[in-house]
């Protein structure tokens, strides 16, 4: 199973895994491997388009590491309100957006806000059922991501999720 599998699956089990009062911990937890199943799919497709021969794993898992989660997230925000970042919208030749693709940018934010809330706010309280939605959340876009990855649109977002902020103009 892949890694970004792997993570939902997880997320899915912390979710729900604790019948009566879930502890706080299993659904922050949840929370956070949902918004890493969906990160780690992202960028492991990034990499396989932008270095696609074989036998360049160890390339690949370098290359991964430069992608940061702040400026995915900026790349994402304006998909998510259904446009393409100023600098890509070459890329995009005037075409509707693909609505897979601003749902999964849509997913990305919210996950990520979420992971970060849960991460950082001791104080905050998450429930069950909202820990679930988020986890259906991660697995839609996940199935949104299926739908789309082969197509310009897809690459396009890919490459400006790595490269927005070194485009000129």
């Amino acid at each position: 199973m892949s890694l970004h599998a792997d993570l939902l699956k997880q997320a899915r089990h912390l979710a729900t895994k604790e019948p009566r009062r879930p502890s706080q911990a299993s659904l922050r937890r949840a929370v956070s491997s949902a918004y890493y199943a969906l990160f780690h799919r992202l960028v492991d497709e990034a990499t396989r388009m932008m270095i696609s021969r074989r036998n360049r794993d160890s390339l690949r898992e370098h290359f991964s590491r430069a992608f940061r989660h702040q400026d995915m997230k900026d790349v994402c925000k304006p998909f998510a309100s259904n446009r393409a970042p100023g600098k890509l919208t070459r890329a995009f030749e005037n075409l509707p957006l693909q609505p897979q693709l601003v749902d999964i940018a849509r997913a990305f934010v919210d996950l990520q806000e979420a992971r970060h809330q849960d991460d950082y706010n001791a104080y905050r309280s998450i429930k069950r059922q909202e820990a679930i939605h988020l986890v259906e959340l991660a697995g839609k876009a996940l199935d949104d991501w299926n739908a789309i990855r082969r197509t310009p649109q897809a690459d396009a977002f890919l490459a400006g999720l790595l490269v927005i902020n070194r485009i000129q103009g």
